[in-house]
This record gives structure tokens, sequence and C-alpha cells, in this order.
């Protein structure tokens, strides 16, 4: 009887101290005046301090609270405190009442593997029609279609499209600026997904975004990667610009901002033509002997870097888990990679081509290849 009695003690002590802990975790970012917004500007001065320890560990708390408080409080970007001013498309498509919603994504014969399984994930947990605005170089897409009709997916809209001979080979993150070029038809809002990612939640809410007439997209930025063997100085615009190229001068860069994460954004068609026309400006005004870019990067992601600095909404974090694919092993737990509504393996480690951090889940929504030519290097027939 004592024993039972002491069991009961144990247990109810053990409720009360993970009540506590995460009472402490929400109260430590919303007792400061701003919330998410003031909990930034303590990381950046401590980065700015040299305190990169310190720094990375109110990153991971922000992060948890963050991915807490959308728990709690359901989707935070409905939220938003500029909802009265954001964009609702006029020229939505429905189907059953419902919005048919609109996936931009680029690919080419590398990545086509995580092609079909990110749109697979979305159309796995997105509750709503979906149409797939898909760009490949014109040499993959007969084999690309072959695919798709012989999978669930077609049963999703669909319009495929070649590269334009402006996105250079090896280069399909160059197909962005041309979206509107490459898929004429397409209106209203939309999101664009790299192929390298895997979405874990309805991808309404992330359409939900607020972006107001300023701004080009919603874009995620990060100056905290998880690789330790990534300097911090490659988060900054100084090492993707030439900040010394005239055009780029002109346009009064900070330094040491934080870049944003490209592969993941949500935006307004009209709006990212606007961007789409400024970046193509931007590109062909660089040359072999004054480039946009530094030596670290190239020209297309340094045009659409430079031009939608200071035009960007805030993404919800709980909607980019990033930097998955920097290392094969990232100390993130299983848990809190499941709280993520979308991950993303940008870097080397793609967890089709070699062993990748949490490949597993990527995995789940591998469409196999029904002529046996595109599979995981690690999947033997």
């Amino acid at each position: 009887m004592l024993s039972h009695t002491r069991l009961k003690v144990c247990v109810v002590v053990a409720a009360v101290c993970w009540f506590a802990l995460l009472i402490y975790v929400m109260s430590s970012l919303r007792g400061q005046p701003g919330g998410p917004a003031d909990s930034t500007k303590h990381i950046d001065t401590l980065r700015q301090a040299g305190n990169i320890a310190l720094a990375r560990v109110a990153k991971s708390q922000a992060l948890l609270s963050e991915f807490l408080q959308h728990a709690w409080k359901g989707n935070v970007s409905l939220n938003h405190s500029q909802s009265f001013n954001r964009h609702v498309s006029s020229s939505r498509l429905t189907s059953g009442g419902k919005d048919i919603l609109k996936v931009v994504v680029s690919g080419d014969a590398d990545s086509l593997l995580g092609v079909m399984a990110m749109m697979n994930s979305v159309a796995t947990n997105t509750h709503h029609p979906l149409h797939f605005y898909v760009t490949l170089p014109s040499a993959v897409i007969p084999h690309f279609n072959k695919w798709i009709s012989q999978t669930k997916l077609r049963t999703a809209g669909l319009t495929v499209k070649p590269h334009p001979p402006k996105v250079p080979q090896k280069r399909s993150h160059y197909a962005k600026i041309y979206i509107k070029n490459i898929f004429p038809n397409l209106k209203g809002s939309f999101v664009y997904l790299d192929p390298d990612i895997i979405v874990q939640g309805d991808i309404s809410e992330l359409l939900n975004t607020p972006i107001i007439t300023s701004q080009f997209g919603a874009f995620t930025k990060d100056c905290f990667s998880t690789s330790r063997h990534l300097s911090l100085t490659h988060q900054y615009y100084s090492f993707h610009l030439n900040l010394l190229h005239p055009a780029i001068h002109a346009l009064k860069i900070h330094p040491n901002t934080c870049v944003p994460n490209t592969g993941v954004f949500v935006s307004q068609m009209h709006l990212w033509a606007n961007a789409s026309h400024q970046m193509q400006e931007l590109i062909s005004s660089s040359t072999i002997n004054e480039p946009i870019h530094s030596s670290m990067a190239d020209e297309g992601e340094a045009a659409v870097l430079a031009v939608i600095y200071g035009h960007m909404a805030p993404l919800p974090r709980v909607w980019h888990l990033p930097d998955l694919g920097l290392k094969a092993r990232i100390s993130y737990s299983k848990h809190f990679v499941q709280s993520a509504k979308l991950l993303h393996w940008n870097g080397h480690f793609k967890p089709w081509s070699r062993k990748a951090a949490f490949s597993d889940v990527w995995l789940r929504y591998y469409l196999a290849d029904p002529s046996g030519k595109y599979r995981p290097a690690r999947i033997s027939l």
C-alpha cells in the first residue's frame, strides 16, 4: 500500500515538473514586450556580441516556443496583425466550393525523385483540390508524365512545362525567376517549393500567410545554421552578393543582414511578376568582369536575394524546418521533426542520393518509378 502511494506521488510530481517546464518555455518568449520579434532582436544582440553559444540556445528556445504556440493556438498566420491587409486573389479557381491550391516546383533529372515525393507529401496531407505547376528540362518531361500517370498523383491537377533557355543546365533554381514566363496562365496566390522538401501539414495553411502590397513574398530568414562546419558569415548578404556592383550598390543592402531561404516561399503572381522583371534586369547587368554575385554563389540566386531585400513577409517558423541536408546527422528529436509542417533538406545530403538525416520521413512519401530508371541510391531492385 505504501509503495502504491509513493508511486502516485512520483507521477504527480513528474506531471507538475513537465507543466512548469512548458509554462517556462512559453512565458520566456511572451515575457518580452514584442514576443517573437523581440526574441529575434535578443538573438541578434547576442550574435553581435560574439556569444554564439548563447545565441544558439536562444534561437532553439525561440524555435521551440513558436512551435508550441502554433500547437496551442492553431495556425499562427491566421492571427497575423496585418491580416486586414492580406491579398486575397480574385482569380482563384474553385472545385466543389473549395479553392484550388497552386504549387510551383522546378526540378531536373537529379532531383526528379524529390519532385515526386514532395508532390506526394503535399497531396497526402492537404484536404483541398491541388494544381501542381511543374517545370523540368525538356528531355525529362516524357518520363515524368508516364511516371505520374501510374501513381495516385494522376488525379491531381497538373501543368508541366519545359525550362526556358535562360535556365542553365544543373541550375533548376533559376526557374523561380521565370515563373510568369513559364506559366503565363498562373494567377493569384501560389507556393513555390524546392524538390528537396516534404510537407507534413495542409498546404492551405501556408497559403494563408499574410503578404502586403510592398512585399514580394513570404520567406524564412535564419542566420544560425544547424551545421557546425558552415561559417556563420555564409548566412549574410555579403557572402552571396558583389556589393560593389553598381546595380547592387544602389539597393543599399546591409552586408550583415540575414539572407532568406528561397527554397520555400508564398507569393501573389502579380507581385512576383514585378520582382521577376527586376531580377532579370539585374542578371542582364552582370558581366564576367563585374558580376552581381560573389565567387561562392551564382547570379540567379544573387538576383533573387537582391530584389526581395526589404520586401519580405515572415513565413511562419513551423512551416519551414531547413538545413536537414547540411550534415549526415542532425541533432533534432524525432518529436521535434514531426511537429514541423515542412521539412527542407537544403544542402548536399539529399535523402534520395546518400545517407541523410531523417531520410525515413522522406521514404514514407517515396513513389517508386515503375521503369526502375530512378530510385534512391540505397534502394536496389
